[in-house]
């Protein structure tokens, strides 16, 4: 569970300080500009949000049907996750230091309301050890959602491409291959 608890942590909520990134031949289209920055900076703010350990600020960039899909095709809710987040920050005295998302291509939805994109992200912070703290770091390949609400993107979903979780600079978990 602990394992578990920071997948969902910092694998699927963990992240941001996004840069768009132009996309090659085979690669996925880029997204118009304007989309590409607001979606970049939706990302930062929940980087802000979790580096500033403000889970509940966090949980409402998300959908209420939020929901995540890891590569083994276990699905997390939205209140499955910020439990789960609140849970480490306590039991773990789990710090987010640094976050940064890099998007890498997607789709609009005709009526500009709906983006799918493709992003790598990656998340650095120390969690409590006997020898005071540890270094984790996370590394995703994700796909998202994120749809617009009155003005404000949400993020309503995440499948979790890839997924690799490194403590004291020694993997401890990995899933998925794309």
């Amino acid at each position: 569970m602990l394992i578990r608890g920071l997948s969902i942590l910092l694998a699927g909520i963990v992240l941001s300080a996004a840069i768009a990134k132009t996309a090659r031949a085979a690669a996925p289209a880029p997204l118009p500009p304007a989309v590409a920055t607001a979606i970049a900076a939706a990302y930062a703010n929940q980087c802000t949000l979790l580096k500033n350990t403000d889970i509940d600020g966090y949980s409402k960039t998300l959908t209420n049907r939020w929901v995540e899909s890891d590569p083994n095709g276990t699905k997390t809710t939205k209140a499955q996750a910020i439990g789960a987040i609140k849970q480490q920050i306590a039991a773990m005295g789990l710090t987010v230091t640094d976050c940064a998302a890099t998007i890498a291509g997607g789709s609009v939805s005709p009526d500009g309301n709906t983006v799918t994109v493709n992003v790598e992200q990656s998340a650095d912070g120390t969690v409590a050890s006997q020898a005071g703290t540890s270094p984790i770091q996370v590394a995703s390949k994700e796909t998202d959602i994120w749809v617009k609400r009155g003005g404000v993107w949400l993020q309503s979903a995440s499948t979790i491409l890839k997924n690799t979780i490194m403590l004291n600079g020694q993997v401890v978990q990995q899933t998925g291959s794309r």
